[in-house]
């Protein structure tokens, strides 16, 4: 990879976050004018970043920017902040802190505002075997779309929300709240 000067590492690092945080990639003139610059400036930046492998994109396609992974050289993205309920604490009322989440290790497609952490508090195995302890803090995606069979979803229960995975022949029921898409266990 050629080395990338400070106006293009800056560019760089605004297209990621930009994914980031609406889920698409930005437009041409979204950076110009977030940098103000002309248009065609911003285009060859954009071009320079291609043409060293820093960022792909599809000709003729709006709004397909993407980074070539983290691996080029760009500093990790902030953590975000989302609420966080403890223990089977009831997801519709107030979280009871705020948890901050590793954003690098969340999908592209993933907004911050959409997602809330949940610690259980009980123990759920799933059919195929694997479990959830109760220390294991789950990050839920309030809009997941189209859930694929053997997806893990987050339900509200009489009493506590539960998890449980999407089965093939059932679609999810009135009272689910998202998708479980991370997990993070303490060390012992």
């Amino acid at each position: 990879m050629k080395k990338i000067t400070k106006r293009q590492f800056e560019i760089a690092v605004y297209i990621r976050d930009f994914i980031g945080k609406n889920a698409i990639s930005p437009t041409l003139y979204d950076i110009a004018g977030y940098f103000s610059i002309k248009p065609s400036t911003a285009a060859a930046h954009v071009a320079a970043l291609e043409r060293k492998r820093v960022i792909v994109r599809q000709k003729g396609r709006r709004r397909s920017i993407r980074p070539v992974g983290m691996g080029f050289g760009l500093p990790k993205k902030d953590p975000v902040c989302v609420p966080f309920y403890a223990k089977g604490a009831n997801i519709s009322g107030a979280p009871s802190s705020y948890y901050h989440v590793d954003s690098s290790l969340l999908p592209d497609s993933v907004c911050a505002k959409d997602l809330f952490a949940v610690r259980l508090g009980f123990l759920n195995t799933f059919p195929t075997g694997f479990m959830i302890d109760p220390g294991d803090i789950l990050i839920v995606w309030t809009r997941p779309g189209h859930l694929h069979p053997g997806m893990i979803v987050m339900e509200h229960a009489e009493a506590a929300p539960v998890c449980r995975q999407v089965n093939m022949d059932t679609e999810p029921g009135p009272g689910v709240v998202g998708q479980v898409i991370a997990l993070f266990r303490p060390l012992k």
